[in-house]
């Protein structure tokens, strides 16, 4: 009986059709370079590719994800596929990397000066102040990367520094005036929101015996936005409200520090208002001082923009409605050249993120300025007060610029 039914099994057995290889099963790294491949192709905002040969780039980047040996070498191969698109707001973010809550910052903004890079603020209170870092300081690495001639994107530029809350970075750095270098740990915390960051930025500056209001915008929200509004609106009745800003209601000019802005948020709200296209009178209020239309109207001041190399993506935004515009002089350092049109986020199957610009920005010319930044109407190099006791140079030098009649 056996061998019958070794006979039968033999004889099935050469009976099945001939069946195909199987293809081995793809792994996680070709899902992923599938993933991104197919994102590119439907979704980045020039369906051309800007000219690139993006099949051959797909067949590098899986190349060089097959030799990989680390994820620090997969990460790099997927870096360097993204980067042939030239977009500062296309790249990937490793899993991990930025959390969903909680996030954090060193408060730190850098950007480029010379051949290198720098200091181009700190937030108050932050880590990165307390660590001693003034503008003009140079970077050289952040966490181990060095930091040189080489261009980044806004991942590198901006969202490097930000984390998981009690996160940390060492950033390696040398002080403008001489000094060694040295490494410091920076720890991530909480970013106050960015409303608060204006009202506390705000302050009343004396200049040639003329008033002049100033408050810095370190990202763009649309709280943040109605925060200025709320401060050019009712002038006078702020100055009542608030001590710290007494004489604010006879400020002759404002000037509107975007300097180190990483963007956010569209700033059409604030051109909007600034070219005092704000409505006003809608109806009255009655108090004990008397009848007072609501909402105030905007009275129109000299307003000058302050920029510098880390102004970038939506407040490179407002740079361009300040020159389209008329709006007033745009004073610093030519601007980060970040200025997408707007990126969307995606989770891959790996859990990491890829970031895709869906819009170019370009002004009415149709000119582009990715890549390039923005060149202010009058050039100074972003540098800390000459003198104790006095204003950054950029101030110094916007301030001449709406005292001398600035350019509307």
């Amino acid at each position: 009986m056996r061998v019958v039914n070794c006979e039968l099994a033999l004889a099935a057995l050469f009976l099945l059709p001939a069946s195909s290889p199987q293809k081995p099963a793809a792994t996680s790294t070709e899902i992923v370079l599938s993933e991104i491949d197919r994102a590119v192709r439907q979704s980045f905002w020039d369906p051309k590719l800007k000219g690139v040969d993006w099949t051959a780039a797909v067949a590098r980047a899986d190349a060089d994800l097959k030799k990989a040996r680390s994820a620090q070498d997969r990460d790099a191969a997927y870096d360097r596929l993204l980067a042939t698109l030239s977009d500062s707001h296309t790249f990937r973010i490793p899993l991990g990397r930025l959390p969903e809550r909680n996030w954090g910052t060193v408060g730190l903004r850098i950007g480029r000066d010379g051949d290198g890079w720098a200091v181009k603020g700190t937030l108050r209170g932050s880590a990165a102040e307390r660590a001693g870092m003034k503008v003009g300081d140079r970077i050289l690495s952040v966490s181990g990367r060095p930091y040189g001639k080489e261009p980044v994107n806004f991942r590198d530029l901006f969202l490097v520094f930000e984390g998981a809350s009690g996160s940390a970075i060492d950033v390696t750095w040398r002080p403008l005036a001489a000094g060694a270098e040295r490494t410091s740990r920076l720890v991530r915390v909480v970013e106050e929101p960015g409303d608060a960051q204006a009202w506390k930025s705000a302050r009343v500056i004396m200049h040639d015996g003329k008033t002049y209001g100033y408050a810095r915008l370190w990202g763009m929200s649309s709280e943040t936005a109605l925060a200025i509004v709320d401060m050019l609106l009712g002038r006078a009745e702020l100055a009542r409200a608030r001590p710290n800003l007494a004489g604010w209601g006879e400020i002759e000019g404002f000037l509107l520090d975007v300097r180190g802005n990483a963007g956010g948020y569209d700033p059409g709200i604030l051109a909007t208002l600034l070219r005092g296209r704000w409505s006003a009178g809608d109806y009255y209020l009655r108090s004990r001082e008397g009848r007072a239309a609501s909402p105030p109207e905007y009275r129109p001041l000299p307003v000058a923009l302050l920029v510098n190399s880390g102004t970038a993506s939506a407040g490179e935004a407002l740079a361009l409605s300040f020159r389209r515009h008329k709006i007033g002089p745009i004073v610093g350092e030519k601007t980060a050249g970040m200025a997408s049109g707007g990126a969307s986020a995606r989770t891959l199957s790996d859990g990491s993120t890829l970031w895709l610009s869906g819009n170019a920005m370009e002004d009415q010319d149709g000119k582009s300025y990715e890549g390039n930044g923005i060149a202010p109407d009058i050039e100074v190099a972003d540098r800390p007060a000459a003198r104790p006791g006095g204003e950054e140079a950029v101030v110094e030098a916007a301030l001449r610029a709406l005292a001398g009649g600035g350019k509307r």
